[in-house]
């Protein structure tokens, strides 16, 4: 049995980058960005009015009072006809070029307009004032996106300023999950009285999804070792670059998976991990395909996948950053840890003015999906922390993009 820190490490340095690829625009939501994004000009291009207003000489508007002569207008899209002389004003829109000769723009409410022909000033107007300079936001030439991210809403719209309309992001990896057990039967149906429903098959297939995989529901296997082997082998066969395996890992009479993958020439090179919950961990590997076997009470599922399959799937990606930060809370409860491994416990966090709070939720343990529901994040207790008492920081790990920074 090795450590979290020790699984993960052995997990991500055998994860090989998938190929990139060039969608488009609105196809590369989500997806990781695999090539630089350069500025192909200035930004903003030229000299930009942030404000409706005046394009003023500030020269002429150093006092309060001033009055200038109203010499056009310049709207947003039109390029100014000429430049401002000593004594005249533009009138001129928010995300308009600022003409030659001016160095200011004065907002349109301290102003008032006289006859339709002078404008007055009410305050004085420094140079500079309400204008963004060309290239202030970003010269041609340099950097805009770096490679690794994962493109979001403000990503497109970079992306859509400086013509990238087919950016290269990585594929997405196929995941096949198979979900083990007898006694687990599909969501639709009336459970018996030691039947459970498949709980692990919709929550794997919506992570895979969220960490930028295709996921491929295998259905659920019964605790056979000829069927098992014959559904792992199909999910090879048909060409996935990982494989969850849920249920069947531990030490039981009925649990088929390590042995079948041994059986099929996979390469185990993680058996047990020292966390709770999730211990019955495996990790192997056939050729450049991952094999994950995790438990099957879904808590300890959701929660090793989280530690282990999600930063490798990002990897596969080229993400630069594939683990979500280690934040600390204030404990506002109770934790306790009653064993010698590293404790994800479920928590709420909550943000208040002096930093992050964290409530614990109560739980009945791995097999609780409604207190893993309810929570936010985990606090984490090391195997030397056997307690956490209200007022005591603790580290939280989130379980929402919410706290990713």
């Amino acid at each position: 049995m090795i450590s979290v820190d020790e699984a993960l490490a052995v997990v991500l340095e055998r994860v090989a980058v998938l190929d990139a690829e060039a969608v488009a625009l609105a196809e590369s939501f989500s997806r990781v960005l695999r090539e630089d994004v350069i500025a192909d000009r200035d930004l903003p291009p030229f000299n930009r009015a942030a404000m409706d207003g005046f394009a003023v000489r500030s020269a002429d508007a150093g006092t309060a009072n001033a009055r200038l002569r109203i010499a056009g207008a310049i709207r947003a899209g039109s390029w100014p006809a000429r430049a401002v002389r000593a004594g005249e004003a533009f009138r001129i829109m928010t995300g308009a070029p600022v003409p030659e000769g001016a160095d200011a723009v004065i907002q349109v409410e301290r102003t008032k307009t006289l006859d339709g022909s002078l404008v007055e000033l009410e305050t004085a107007v420094t140079a500079g004032q309400n204008i963004v300079r060309q290239g202030t936001e970003a010269a041609q030439g340099s950097t805009l996106l770096h490679a690794g991210i994962r493109i979001g809403a403000p990503h497109l719209a970079v992306l859509a300023s400086v013509g990238v309309m087919e950016p290269r992001v990585s594929r997405r990896p196929r995941v096949a999950v198979i979900v083990t057990g007898d006694e687990v039967i599909s969501p639709s149906q009336s459970p018996a009285p030691a039947q459970i429903r498949n709980a692990n098959g919709p929550a794997l297939l919506a992570a895979i999804a969220e960490a930028g995989g295709i996921a491929s529901d295998l259905g659920v296997v019964p605790d056979d070792p000829a069927q098992t082997r014959a559904t792992i082998e199909h999910a090879f066969a048909t060409g996935h670059d990982a494989i969850v395996l849920s249920g069947g890992v531990s030490a039981g009479d009925f649990d088929f998976v390590e042995s079948e993958l041994g059986h099929l020439g996979v390469a185990l090179h993680v058996s047990a991990v020292r966390v709770k919950p999730g211990a019955p961990f495996v990790f192997g590997t056939q050729g450049s395909t991952l094999v994950f076997g995790l438990p099957g009470n879904p808590v300890s599922a959701q929660v090793t996948f989280e530690l282990f399959v999600r930063p490798a799937l990002l990897k596969m990606q080229g993400a630069r950053a594939v683990l979500r930060p280690h934040l600390h809370a204030v404990l506002q409860g109770t934790l306790a840890n009653r064993s010698n491994r590293r404790n994800y416990l479920p928590v709420q966090v909550t943000v208040e003015a002096d930093g992050l709070r964290a409530r614990p939720v109560r739980t009945q343990g791995s097999g609780d999906t409604l207190a893993h529901a309810l929570a936010n994040a985990l606090a984490i207790l090391e195997p030397d922390r056997r307690s956490a008492v209200a007022g005591d920081v603790v580290i939280i790990y989130p379980l929402s993009s919410f706290f990713e920074v």
